[in-house]
């Protein structure tokens, strides 16, 4: 029992740090809030792995090493983001939209400050969004959230299964700011590169590179269309 009370506190605290942290970010209406609160939990969960003398290479976090483990790498990142933008497309926005459940009309508000900007949209492009999110969400859902979930759940195929779907709930309860739409997208988003991770050995480069792509795309297209694609 005492195995699976640390994991539970650690998970409890860091997630808890996250959350306050964007509270108070928010409060002062801080650019990038969600990025600072997520490396503040990122420090936190480093501190905790470190005194179980773990690492963030032990949880994926290295490059591709050789031509073939690159290619494989590579593919499994564009293979996550088609099926992202398939998933979204062609089923999960249908769907939302048939029983009318939509984002917020003021989800994008927030991306408007760069609009006309290309500077400070490429500043916020490569520092919040691919150090932030990218680099940031998958280090600390797939790399430390999902993995402690394990030690709680077994490492077994019930353990990795239940691990995975409370993993995605917490990634996708984050986004409570985009409505239930936001909720279900990222709740399945999650499933999705959790999966993504497994299949590639528990490697976080895969995935990291799929989220960097994905939100390349949309917030290219945001800034490009002038606020008109959210």
């Amino acid at each position: 029992m005492k195995n699976k009370l640390l994991p539970v506190l650690e998970i409890t605290v860091v997630l808890a740090i996250m959350l306050i942290v964007k509270s108070v970010a928010d409060h002062f209406k801080i650019t990038g809030a969600g990025s600072i609160a997520i490396w503040c939990a990122i420090f936190i969960a480093t501190l905790f792995m470190k005194r179980r003398k773990a690492t963030w290479r032990n949880l994926g976090l290295l490059l591709p090493k050789g031509k073939r483990e690159w290619l494989t790498n590579i593919g499994l990142a564009f293979l996550t983001v088609v099926i992202v933008f398939l998933l979204m497309g062609l089923v999960l926005d249908p769907i939302l939209s048939y029983f009318g459940l939509e984002k917020p009309t003021d989800v994008a508000d927030r991306f408007q400050f760069f609009l006309g900007k290309p500077l400070l949209f490429i500043i916020y492009l490569v520092t919040v969004v691919w150090i932030g999110a990218a680099l940031g969400e998958e280090l600390l859902m797939r790399g430390f959230f999902l993995n402690r979930l394990t030690d709680v759940f077994g490492k077994n195929r019930m353990g990795w299964i239940t691990a995975m779907i409370i993993h995605a709930t917490i990634f996708g309860m984050l986004h409570i700011y985009q409505g239930v739409a936001g909720i279900i997208t990222t709740t399945f988003i999650a499933l999705i590169f959790g999966s993504i991770y497994l299949i590639a050995k528990k490697r976080l480069f895969p995935v990291i590179l799929a989220h960097l792509i994905i939100n390349t795309i949309s917030l290219t297209a945001f800034f490009l269309t002038g606020g008109v694609v959210n």
